[in-house]
């Protein structure tokens, strides 16, 4: 039996990068595929990183596991994601105005090094549903590692 996230009801989240934190339900997400290497972890709060445009993707099943995500088109101008009806039907998402498209940030690992941000593989919150999931493209037209300016 699973338990039922009322909707602004706080959810208790131990968090080793964030700190124990608190977060609304209505801010956490379902990923019933989880994320492609991540399979596992199926729950996730979006908690805001501070930094317009900037959020931290936290597992609820793992307190370890956290990404940093980023609004894509605050990154590239002419960033374009399209929704197969394939994507909409998995994230149970009305229309694509119900859907925030974000980006998962590769953080510096040294000094002269640069953020990245993965543009070919959005991740994709339906947010009435509360449903999520990352959708590799198989185009080209943008990277895995694109520029990103944190400043």
């Amino acid at each position: 039996m699973t338990a039922v996230l009322l909707p602004d009801a706080p959810v208790s989240v131990a968090s080793d990068l964030l700190g124990p934190i608190e977060v609304p339900a209505a801010a956490c997400y379902d990923f019933p595929d989880g994320l492609p290497g991540f399979e596992g972890a199926r729950r996730f709060a979006l908690v805001p990183a501070g930094r317009e445009g900037l959020f931290w993707l936290q597992s609820l099943d793992a307190g370890a596991l956290v990404f940093l995500l980023a609004d894509p088109f605050r990154c590239a101008a002419a960033y374009e994601v399209e929704l197969s009806p394939a994507d909409r039907e998995a994230l149970g998402a009305a229309g694509p105005d119900d859907v925030a498209v974000l980006a998962i940030v590769t953080l510096p690992r040294g000094d002269g090094d640069a953020p990245s941000v993965n543009l070919r593989a959005p991740v994709l919150l339906a947010t009435a549903a509360r449903r999520g999931r990352q959708v590799v493209r198989s185009d080209d037209r943008y990277g895995i590692t694109e520029p990103l300016s944190l400043d």
